[in-house]
Formats: structure tokens, C-alpha cells, sequence
């Protein structure tokens, strides 16, 4: 790891030498006072590093002084790209791994999304908040990031790193935050948005915010886009070899000679055509001030993704003579390369059309008793159905048999937190709080269709899985100012989780209900933050982390031709330990640079393990606890303005280490690299705001990373490969009038050919035009 190592001292060599010099004058300062300086009195504090951000410490604080590299993206952050879901602000940020749903040109839904945070793999081993309340999905803890809505965001909070002893479950990679805007005046806009070359696309969208004369305010927002995706996402393919040939096989041209990402010799045979997709998402929000110390809000928010086959696709392969070959008719006895094939049109469908519904009620009240006493209540339902549907075996793009998977499920979230000081008053805050967390699934099923296109064609049921997990939280944070530039944060939380449900499957058959079991789980963490002058910090910190098994792990079940996943409700929780070091300094004017160093220890992971054989030959597997695993890595990024004040550049870099250091379920991965974790990711960008003009440009970097836990899919370039990639992505705004702004954006500028398993758009032009008052 002597890299790594290299690499941090590199890095925070600069802010340490500083801030000892600069400590020196500070020190002095101090020896010569009586009385410490209170904390509100630090001169300049609001101007350092940063704005004020609450998801750190859950109460304000600025980035300057928080215990972590926290990231702040709004509006300003965003002008120099093309913002259409909330992933596409986060993908620039040193440590966050973002692919699939998460970005706005790819079709929605949570399962088609993944993301990693801090060297932590997996979206739900990290915590998506909106105004403080967790939005993973109640079934597997993924996130519809079209809930996430931007449009009516103050801003977005990003703090790395293990965050249970605040959050409880979920909080291991990090959190993110979107935080409302609370409206004060009448404003509004709308916008229309069009673009093509490798995606069409268009959208519309609008916001409205008021504040009346009787104090009550409201946000309104809408959004609708709808896309044909791209023309080549999804190659077909066939594996080398097969019987000799014999009389009566048609000779082919047109298969492309390829590789799987493993090495097994295949033929591109045609692709699956367009994906189309739409989405739509709406929000209300109210506000209404009771007293000038008491706010409630509240509301509700919507999101609907549909995913559908275009019913059309590709087929490559031609007779000698260039005829086109008709699949589905006579392409049983196919002669290429000379040997005998069959590819029959499913083979060209694809798989798990679907839909995903989400909707979300909330309500806040905050109370200032004065002294710096604080209340917080914070309350959410939020419901989330999927359907899904797959094609049967002998199905054609016209019908046939398939199969339907509907999964309705809910969570419950409540909080309760009070803020004062105690016994050194204005230099120990106490945060104390309550929460509790339901999450069901009420009954994900699955049918029998008789035609897969034809979603009201079920006939029987094959699979019945409910479940109902519950945590009730107690936790307790100490903010203590030991010196005017020194601040500790101590938090403890405690957790009790319980779960129980049951599981029905028709082939092979079992009917299994699976009593309440419990456990209780201990987080706490530990952090020192110092200031030694005006734009300078170093901080350290250690804590504990946890993830209980979703709903889905403990009582869900998955069955392909190959493999049968059976349930485990004896699943425990994985657990984390983690230290990191880090910093934060304005050496120059116009500079700022912040680096960490972190070491992750991992235990319980939740594995599959293959188990024995069904009756049908198909493999029986099971999640387990199986592995333990180790990270460590470096986070960096600069900004820089450049010789004019309209002219920035922003820089970051991330480089991770993840080694499985055990796994009971498949010892061979031991010592290989945890999956869809890249070890190292760069970004740089200039960003201009000029005049009536503002922008930029940034070109991105993500090295290969693997999908398969024995690395064995290495090979890039192949069909269903996870490519290394640097792109390039460029925006241009302009404000025509007082109320109207244009805009133009170019993915892939450089038009690069890669695969995150899909084959990626290439080059995408995209217009706005928004209207505000």
C-alpha cells in the first residue's frame, strides 16, 4: 500500500507543515487570554471553507468545522454539466462510484442503478436522505433516484465515511441529503429540454415557490422526460462451438467473432434495439410558521419509472448472398464458421420490462426554546410497488408465456432530537434523540403469465415472500469545544433490530414461516476536528458502522434456469470498523484542497453459497455471512481559480484498495478485489461564470472494475463488460433576458465507445430553454 501511503502524505504534507506554523501565532493567542474565546465569537468563522451543512453533526454547522470532507453541490456546482437526475451532480465527487439509473441518460429504476461511497460497495451499504429522512427502498434498500428531486433543493450534503452512531442502519459508505428550499418570496420556472445523436430524449419541467401574507409558504414542483434510449445497448451472442455440422444447415454470414469478459470464445449474433423509458415525478411541499420559534412543514412527493421493449431488434446474420435471415424462422440449424447453431428470437428480447412507483408523505416540526435548546420531530410513509415482467423460454416479441414479479412494499420512519447545552454553556452541545424504523414487504409475488406482454394474464402463483424488519434507536452526541480551535465529537447509538416473515415457493415446493429473532447493535464514534487558523482544518476520526439484512435478503427467493436463491432468515448484520485522517485549507486565495486517508474493516458480508442440487439440476444457493474484506484509500480535490476570477478549476482524485480477506462461502475469492469497485477514479474541469455567460467543461476517469467476486471478468471491450473509461462532458448557458436562460450540453464529447456491462451512448447533444419569474 506504499502507494496510498505516498500518495496521503503528498497530499496533507502541505496542510500540516501550515497549519504548525500557523498554530504557533494561534497558540500564543491563546496563552495570552484568561477565558478561551466562545465558539460564536471565532473571528470569521462563517467565511471559512464553506456554507453551513446540518447531515454531519445533525445540527448546523459549517463545512470547516465539520468532522469530514463534507461535499456541498447546488446550483452554482452544477452549471458546468447537464443535471437531469441527482447522480449526475454526485459523479464528480472524490470517493462516489456512480452507475446505471443513477444517471439521467440511462433508463430508471432502482434495480438498474448501483452506487459505491467511500470504498464501499453497494447502494444499500449507504444512506439516501431527503430533509433528514432515509428514502432507500423498504424491499432491498436501493434507491429510486427519480424521488430524489433536485428541483426542489436547496442544496445537496455529501459526508463520507461510517455515520451509524448518527443514523443508524445503512450508514457505512456515507450519506447524502437533499435538503429543501424553504420558499420566501414568489418565484417560479420552467423548462423544456430536447436532444438526440445517440439518445433522444426530451423533458419538461417546472417549480413553484411562494410565501403569503398569513405566513403559509409552498413548493410545487413537476417533471416529466422520456427517452428511446440508445440504438445498441445489449449485444446477443452465442457461445463458440456446438455439434459438427450436418446436411440440411443454412450457411451464414455476419457474426462478429468476440470473447465473453472471461475469456470464453462467442459470436455477436445482434443486438436488442432500443430500450424506451419514461419518467415522471411531482412534489408538494407546505410550510407555515406558528410562532417566530416554532416551524411544522410538510407534504408529499411522487415518482413513477416505465421501462419497455421496443418490440424491434437487430439481427446481423445474413444468407451468403446477403438475404437477411429471419429469426424464429429456420434459424434452428444455423451454419457459421461451420458448426450448427440455433438462436431463436427471445434470445433478441429484453429482459425485465418494468415499472417502479414510488410515493413518500412527510412532516417536520422544529421549536427553538432559546439558549440554544433545539427540538426536531421528523415523520415519513413511504410506499414503493415494482412490477416486472419476463418472457417465458419459447416466447415471442409478439407473446407467449412469461412471468410477473410485483412487489409492493412500505416504510415507516420517525425521529425525534433535542439539542442543548450542557454543564460549560456555549462550549458542550448534547444532542439526544429517539428514532424508529418499520419496513415490510407486504408481499412480493410472483406469476405465471399467459402472455408476457399482457400483464393481466396471470394464471398461477409460483412465489410468495413477506417480511417486516424493525429497528427502535436511542442516541446520544457531545459536541465539546476543548479549545476555541478544538472540537471533539463523541457519538454513541444504540439499535434494536428485529425481523421476522415467511417465504412460499411453488418448484421446487416449500412453504416456510420464520418466527421473530432479534439483535442489538452498539455504533459508536469518535472524532477530533482542529482549526489551527481561518481556512485550515484537520480532523481524525474512528466509529463503528452497521447494515442489517433487507427484507429481500432475509425472506426473498430468485429463480433462473440455472439457479434457485432460497432465503435465510438467520442472516445477521455486517459490521464495520473505520478510522480516517484528513484535512482541509485555503493555503492561497483562490485555493482550496482537502484529502483524507481511510481503512475500512469489514465482517459478516452477506454472500451467496451454493448449497446442493435441486431435482431439476439447477443450482440451490443461499445468502450467508460469509466474508470479511479490508479497504483502504485516498480521496483528494482542489479548486482552483485561475488567473481570472470568472475561471475555476476543479480536480479530484480517489484511490481504493478493497481485498476480501475471508469468505466461508467461496475461499477462492480470498485475497481478490471486492466487486464494482474501482480502484482508481480522477476528475478535472474548468468552470466559467462570466457576464451573462456561465459553464464548462470536465473530462472523468473510472478505472476498470469487476463484477464477479473471482475477477475473473477482466477483459474489456467484450459484450456484458465493465470497460475502463474516460469521458468528456461539456455545458454552455446563456442568459438571454431577465427571465430567460438557454443552455447546451455534450456528453461524450469524444464520442468514446465503452460497456458498464450495457453498451454505453455515445455522443448526446441536449437543449434547455427555461422561462423564470
Amino acid at each position: 500500500m506504499s502507494r496510498l501511503h505516498a500518495i496521503t502524505l503528498l497530499a496533507l504534507s502541505n496542510l500540516v507543515y501550515s497549519n504548525q506554523i500557523l498554530a504557533e501565532d494561534s497558540d500564543q493567542a491563546a496563552a495570552g487570554q484568561t477565558e478561551p474565546a466562545k465558539p460564536d465569537n471565532l473571528a470569521s468563522k462563517d467565511d471559512m471553507l464553506g456554507t453551513t451543512v446540518v447531515t454531519a453533526t445533525r445540527s448546523e454547522m459549517s463545512t470547516a468545522m465539520a468532522p469530514a470532507n463534507v461535499s456541498v453541490i447546488n446550483t452554482e456546482n452544477t452549471e458546468n454539466r447537464l443535471v437531469q437526475r441527482l447522480g449526475d451532480a454526485l459523479k464528480d465527487i472524490p470517493g462516489i462510484y456512480l452507475r446505471g439509473g443513477a444517471l439521467g441518460t440511462h433508463f430508471p429504476g432502482s434495480s438498474t442503478s448501483f452506487s459505491s461511497f467511500h470504498g464501499i460497495g453497494g447502494t444499500n451499504r449507504s444512506l439516501y436522505l431527503m430533509d433528514g429522512l432515509p428514502v432507500n427502498t423498504p424491499n432491498n434498500g436501493n434507491v429510486d433516484w427519480n424521488i430524489l428531486n433536485m428541483d426542489d433543493a436547496q442544496q445537496v450534503e455529501y459526508v463520507p465515511g461510517p455515520f451509524s452512531a448518527l443514523y443508524g442502519s445503512g450508514a457505512m459508505g456515507g450519506v447524502v441529503n437533499v435538503i429543501s428550499k424553504v420558499p420566501t418570496k414568489r418565484e417560479g420556472r420552467l423548462t423544456f429540454g430536447a436532444g438526440g445523436a445517440a439518445v433522444d430524449q426530451w423533458g419538461i419541467k417546472g417549480r413553484y415557490r411562494d410565501r403569503f401574507a398569513n405566513g403559509l409558504g409552498i413548493s410545487l414542483t413537476f417533471n416529466h422526460m422520456e427517452s428511446d434510449n440508445w440504438a445498441v445497448s445489449d449485444y446477443v451472442t452465442v457461445n463458440r462451438g456446438g455439434a459438427a455440422l450436418t446436411g440440411g444447415s443454412i450457411p451464414v454470414a455476419g457474426a462478429v467473432p468476440t470473447t465473453s469478459n472471461s475469456g470464453t470464445p462467442q459470436f455477436i449474433v445482434g443486438d436488442k434495439g432500443r430500450r424506451p423509458w419514461e419518467q415522471n415525478n411531482a412534489s408538494l411541499h407546505l410550510y407555515y410558521d406558528l410562532s417566530p420559534q416554532t416551524q411544522i412543514d410538510g407534504g408529499m412527493g411522487w415518482s413513477r419509472g416505465e421501462t419497455t421493449d421496443s418490440g424491434s431488434f437487430n439481427n446481423y446474420l445474413t444468407r451468403l448472398d446477403g438475404t437477411p435471415i429471419r429469426i424464429g424462422s429456420g434459424s434452428s440449424n444455423l451454419n457459421i464458421g461451420g458448426r450448427r447453431y440455433a438462436v431463436s428470437e427471445n434470445s433478441f428480447m429484453h429482459f425485465l420490462p418494468g415499472i417502479e412507483d414510488t410515493r413518500r408523505y412527510f412532516a417536520h416540526l422544529k421549536h427553538d426554546f432559546g439558549n440554544d435548546i433545539k427540538l426536531n420531530v421528523d415523520f415519513q410513509y413511504m410506499q414503493t410497488e415494482t412490477s416486472a415482467t419476463s418472457p417465458g423460454t419459447s416466447a415471442t416479441l409478439n407473446g407467449g408465456a412469461g412471468t410477473i414479479t410485483l412487489t409492493p412494499s412500505n416504510r415507516i420512519d420517525g425521529n425525534v432530537s433535542l439539542r442543548f447545552p450542557f454543564l460549560w454553556e456555549e462550549r458542550n452541545f448534547v444532542t439526544v434523540g429517539f428514532g424508529s424504523s418499520q419496513t415490510t414487504l407486504e408481499g412480493q409475488s410472483r406469476y405465471n403469465l399467459g402472455n408476457w406482454r399482457n400483464a393481466d394474464s396471470t394464471t398461477s402463483l409460483t412465489a410468495l415472500s413477506k417480511g417486516e424488519s424493525s429497528i427502535y434507536s436511542a442516541y446520544l452526541q457531545d459536541e465539546l469545544w476543548l479549545r476555541k480551535n478544538l472540537i471533539a465529537h463523541l457519538g454513541v447509538r444504540y439499535d434494536d433490530w428485529s425481523t421476522s416473515g415467511s417465504n412460499m415457493n411453488a418448484s421446487p415446493a416449500f412453504n416456510r414461516s420464520y418466527p421473530e429473532h432479534s439483535i442489538g447493535q452498539f455504533n459508536p464514534k469518535f472524532s477530533l476536528t482542529w482549526l489551527p487558523a481561518d481556512g485550515y482544518k484537520l480532523f481524525a476520526s474512528t466509529g463503528w458502522a452497521f447494515r442489517p439484512p433487507t427484507n429481500f435478503e432475509l425472506y426473498g427467493s430468485t429463480i433462473s434456469s440455472a439457479t434457485i436463491t432460497e432465503p435465510n432468515a438467520n442472516l445477521e448484520p455486517e459490521k464495520m470498523y473505520s478510522w480516517e485522517v484528513g484535512g482541509e485549507a485555503n493555503p492561497f486565495a483562490g485555493t482550496t484542497i482537502a484529502a483524507s486517508y481511510f481503512h475500512h474493516y469489514i465482517s459478516d458480508l452477506i454472500y451467496n453459497r451454493t448449497v446442493g442440487t435441486s431435482l431439476n439440476n439447477q443450482i440451490l444457493a443461499e445468502k450467508q455471512n460469509a466474508g470479511k474484506a479490508e479497504v483502504e484509500g485516498v480521496e483528494v480535490k482542489l479548486r482552483q481559480r485561475l488567473y481570472w476570477d470568472w475561471l475555476h478549476f476543479n480536480g479530484t482524485y480517489t484511490l481504493n484498495d478493497s481485498i476480501i480477506t475471508e469468505n466461508t462461502a467461496n475461499p477462492a475469492i480470498v485475497g481478490k478485489q471486492m466487486q464494482q469497485l474501482p480502484q482508481t477514479m480522477f476528475s478535472g474541469g474548468l468552470d466559467i461564470k462570466y457576464d451573462k455567460w456561465a459553464g464548462g467543461i470536465i473530462g472523468r476517469y473510472v478505472s476498470q472494475p469487476t463484477f464477479n467476486d473471482l475477477n475473473s471478468d477482466s477483459l474489456p471491450g467484450r459484450p456484458g463488460s465493465y470497460d475502463p473509461y474516460f469521458l468528456v462532458d461539456t455545458r454552455i448557458a446563456y442568459q438571454a433576458t431577465k427571465n430567460i436562460d438557454l443552455s447546451f450540453s455534450v456528453n461524450n464529447l469524444l464520442d468514446r465507445e465503452y460497456s458498464v456491462f450495457y453498451q454505453q451512448a455515445g455522443r448526446t447533444v441536449y437543449g434547455e430553454v427555461s422561462y423564470s419569474f
